[in-house]
């Protein structure tokens, strides 16, 4: 049973989203982590779906139009 969900929303945010992807892998299988790729234009899709396909078990990815940070949430 996992204990906590993660969510972190991103916007053109490849530069540091491994920082915070790796932070929430910490918790192993205690975690699940949704990945918000909120219309970015750069590799934070790309790098999601990495991630994505590394962690299945632990990572969801939703890909979807900039609608800003409290839509992403």
């Amino acid at each position: 049973m996992k204990i906590l969900t993660v969510v972190i929303p991103c916007y053109n945010s490849a530069a540091y989203m491994d920082h915070a992807i790796e932070s929430a892998l910490t918790g192993n299988e205690d975690v699940d982590i949704i990945i918000v790729n909120d219309g970015s234009s750069d590799d934070t899709s790309v790098i999601a779906d990495e991630y994505k396909k590394k962690y299945p078990h632990l990572i969801q990815v939703v890909h979807k139009e900039n609608g800003g940070h409290g839509d992403a949430i």
